[in-house]
């Protein structure tokens, strides 16, 4: 449920900002007022080919009420161990982020977002990672161990206590929404089987945590917009719309686009990139049109100053990329690719689910909302195979198989028995026994 009610809003709140859009609204990720020019339609075909590819690869599953989880495959003890764990392990990542990298002074308004992510400097690789793939993986690890012990009363609060401690490592950042991004993993494989209803309570806090962001460290001044819920509302529709728009605009009108084949390359890190094809930063022309973000925010006319070393970026969709890769006939095609790959990755979760594996359901829980939804949202295939998400995914791995491998040794040295056919040292395992 929680999977297709994501992939249902990425492809709806485009489409009305669009149609906004050709309403008249202004674009402004494009500084330009709208006007009719059928994007709408287009859009409309991408998310139906987006859908039939999702529901063939599903088998329809998708699309049907999720089957219950079944008997517990874990004890409540072993569960509240490995939760008690997950909560110290986030703690930690907690202080990190507060102290060695700055998000206290963000989080104070002594320091602007933009600033703290300058400043990072080294140490931003791993405060990305954090962000991405350390924190949110741990959360969702431990709502899958919730989940497989039978979702226990006495497991409640020590979620809880995680989940808050996990929202404010994504708050420390300064972005409006990553507060909720980091939780959502979690979310994700909590409310996996629930009916429609109980996601109600998910929306009013996803409202909450983008009100309280937008407080904290944005403000209303200077814009065109004259209260907050009418940028809340435009943030959701137009602000994801309008480039998908204007680069239909373009397409329909017979004007050329940049050319897209370079930008994949940029998959394996712009050290590697740079270093194999010498284009550098300081070569603003040939660096924009080697990377699809860069390109993308270029086009709808932002000064390349700003896209390079400002690292300002609009938001595009697949719809826009396949344009600019293929033309019209990209919009079947990134369509089709969009829901092929959403189903492939519903299908592991779900698997994960079945079988008994929270560290597989943890992270694939997060690979769809930090890389798939990411792609869904913005563009720039490579976010799905980028080299940092491969070392995410290794690095959250193996944190939480330290994790099950520290309390599988702390169990045995307490009780002198080791778990049937198992070592407690192992850091491959990723079933949790019952």
């Amino acid at each position: 449920m929680p999977l297709r009610l994501m992939l249902l809003f990425i492809l709806a709140a485009p489409l009305i900002g669009i149609i906004r859009v050709e309403q008249g609204a202004f674009a402004p990720n494009t500084g330009l007022w709208g006007e009719p020019n059928g994007a709408a339609w287009a859009f409309a075909v991408y998310a139906a080919f987006t859908l039939l590819g999702a529901w063939r690869v599903t088998r329809g599953a998708l699309f049907r009420r999720m089957e219950p989880l079944g008997t517990p495959t874990m004890s409540i003890a072993e569960a509240r161990e490995f939760g008690a764990t997950a909560l110290v392990l986030n703690l930690g990542l907690l202080f990190l982020m507060l102290t060695a990298f700055g998000g206290l002074a963000v989080l104070m308004g002594t320091v602007g977002k933009g600033e703290f992510r300058a400043t990072l400097g080294g140490a931003g690789a791993f405060a990305y990672l954090t962000l991405k793939w350390l924190s949110p993986s741990v959360f969702a690890f431990a709502c899958a161990l919730y989940l497989m012990a039978g979702r226990p009363r006495s497991g409640r609060l020590t979620l809880w206590c995680i989940g808050l401690v996990t929202f404010m490592v994504g708050l420390s950042w300064g972005f409006k929404t990553s507060g909720l991004l980091v939780l959502m993993p979690g979310f994700i494989l909590l409310l996996w089987s629930a009916p429609l209803r109980k996601f109600a309570w998910l929306g009013v806090f996803a409202t909450l945590s983008i009100v309280v962001a937008f407080r904290l460290f944005d403000t209303l001044v200077g814009s065109i917009y004259e209260n907050l819920f009418d940028f809340l509302i435009a943030r959701l529709t137009v602000f994801i719309g309008d480039v998908p728009w204007y680069v239909w605009g373009r397409v329909a009108s017979g004007e050329e686009l940049p050319n897209y084949w370079m930008t994949p390359f940029a998959a394996i890190g712009d050290q590697a990139f740079s270093a194999l094809t010498g284009i550098t930063r300081d070569s603003p022309d040939e660096w924009i049109n080697s990377h699809y973000g860069a390109m993308l925010t270029y086009l709808c006319g932002v000064p390349a100053e700003r896209v390079i070393h400002e690292g300002h970026s609009v938001t595009g969709t697949p719809f826009s990329e396949g344009l600019i890769a293929l033309g019209a006939e990209g919009i079947p095609v990134f369509g089709l690719l969009a829901g092929i790959i959403t189903g492939f990755v519903f299908n592991r979760v779900r698997a994960a689910l079945l079988e008994g594996r929270p560290l597989v359901a943890a992270l694939w829980a997060n690979y769809s909302v930090w890389c798939l939804f990411a792609w869904l949202n913005g563009g720039e295939i490579v976010q799905l195979f980028h080299i940092s998400v491969l070392v995410g995914a290794i690095a959250a791995r193996l944190l939480l198989s330290t994790v099950i491998a520290a309390v599988r040794l702390r169990r045995s040295a307490a009780t002198g028995l080791r778990p049937p056919g198992e070592t407690p040292y192992s850091l491959t395992e990723t079933r949790i026994p019952r």
